[in-house]
């Protein structure tokens, strides 16, 4: 899937996972993807993740077209109860990728896969980039609770 400079392939374990292990050690992934106590991820622990993410649904490297060649910036998963979406490389947050995935992803569930709704199955209140992000592509909060570290999450979806 593309649209212009920005483009998402799926993943498949002959990429491998070093591409995206810096990410997964940045402080800023971690506390907004995974949590306020989350460690940084080893090569296994990456592997292990998106060997889950990639059988569960459909794994996509985010990748953006810049100075002459594609570059992964982050990864988003679609599946039809999440919708995963990290934009590990930080000079690329903040400049409509997130949102331009995510319309990629909403008109190809909806169109290809004739799937009723998305579901953004947790995301931390305190995480108002995302909030925001899922807000502006449609979708609303249907859930909200408290984890066991007092920790805001809530689920959102969008109908299609």
């Amino acid at each position: 899937m593309t649209d212009n400079d920005l483009g998402l392939r799926q993943w498949d374990s002959q990429m491998g996972v070093n591409f995206a292990l810096p990410w997964y050690q940045s402080h800023d992934v971690l506390y907004f993807a995974e949590g306020p106590t989350s460690k940084a991820f080893d090569r296994q622990h990456l592997e292990r993740m998106y060997q889950y993410l990639n059988q569960h649904g459909r794994l996509y490297i985010i990748h953006i077209y810049d100075e002459g060649q594609w570059k992964a910036v982050g990864d988003v998963t679609l599946a039809r109860d999440m919708l995963p979406i990290v934009l590990g490389e930080e000079c690329y947050r903040h400049r409509g990728l997130g949102f331009r995935t995510l319309s990629l992803l909403i008109s190809y569930a909806k169109n290809e896969l004739d799937w009723p709704k998305l579901v953004a199955h947790k995301i931390y209140t305190y995480n108002t980039a995302s909030l925001r992000l899922f807000k502006k592509t449609g979708f609303v909060i249907v859930d909200s609770w408290l984890e066991t570290n007092d920790m805001g999450c809530v689920r959102m979806e969008r109908t299609l």
